[in-house]
C-alpha cells in the first residue's frame, strides 16, 4: 500500500512553486501480471484518499499551482467533478492516465466517452502508457482538442513500432498528431497564455 504521507511532494511545491503539478485524484488496485500469470510486483493499493487529495490541493492553493488531476479510472474522473462541486479547489485540469494494467485501457473510444464525464470546459490531456498501439489514441486526443504529452516514462515505441532513441522522436511524432488534427504546436509562452498562467 502506498501511504498517505504527502510531506515530500508538499515540500517540493513550497520550494519550487510550479505553475502546474500532478495530483493523484483517487485510489486504485495497482496490479500487473507477467506472461506466466504471476504478479509483476506484489499487489498493492495506490492509496489516494479524499483527505490526501485535499492536503495536496491546499498546498497547491498556497503556492498558486494549478492541479493536474491524474485519473486512472472512470470513477476517478467522476470524482474530480465532485471535488470541484465540493469546493476543494477553484480549478483542476484532467489527466486521463490510460494503459495501466488495472486502470483504464488505452482506448480511443473510451477517450471520446470521457468527454461526457469531465467537468465542463476544463483543460485535459491523456497520458498513454504502452507500445505503438497508443498512437491511435494520441491522434484521437489531438482530434478532440486535448493537450498532448508523451515521453519515455510512458512508452519506448514510435508509431511505426520502432524503439525510440529518446524523448525527441516521441515529441516529433506527437507534434505530427497535432498537425494531422489541423492544430499548431504552441510555444511555451502561448501554452502559458492559453492556460491562464500569464
Amino acid at each position: 500500500m502506498i501511504d498517505e504521507d504527502v510531506s515530500g511532494p508538499i515540500a517540493c511545491l513550497h520550494r519550487i512553486k510550479p505553475e502546474i503539478a500532478a495530483c493523484n485524484a483517487g485510489s486504485l488496485n495497482y496490479l500487473k501480471l507477467k506472461k506466466d500469470g504471476t504478479w509483476a510486483w506484489p499487489p498493492m493499493v495506490f492509496l489516494n484518499s479524499v483527505e490526501k487529495v485535499q492536503k495536496m490541493l491546499d498546498a497547491m492553493a498556497e503556492t498558486h499551482t494549478t492541479a493536474e488531476m491524474e485519473c486512472f479510472d472512470v470513477g476517478i474522473v467522476r470524482s474530480v467533478g465532485l471535488y470541484l462541486r465540493a469546493g476543494m479547489a477553484k480549478e483542476m485540469h484532467y489527466n486521463f492516465v490510460m494503459g495501466v494494467a488495472s486502470g483504464m485501457p488505452c482506448d480511443s473510444d473510451l477517450l471520446e466517452l470521457l468527454m461526457k464525464y469531465k467537468s465542463g470546459d476544463a483543460h485535459w490531456q491523456a497520458t498513454l502508457i504502452g507500445r505503438e498501439e497508443i498512437w491511435e489514441t494520441h491522434q484521437r486526443a489531438a482530434d478532440l482538442g486535448g493537450m498532448l504529452r508523451t515521453g519515455v516514462e510512458d512508452t519506448f515505441y514510435l508509431p511505426n513500432g520502432d524503439k525510440t532513441t529518446g524523448n525527441g522522436p516521441l515529441i516529433e511524432a506527437l507534434a505530427q498528431c497535432a498537425r494531422n488534427a489541423g492544430r499548431d504546436v504552441a510555444s511555451p509562452d502561448e501554452a502559458r497564455q492559453m492556460l491562464g498562467f500569464n
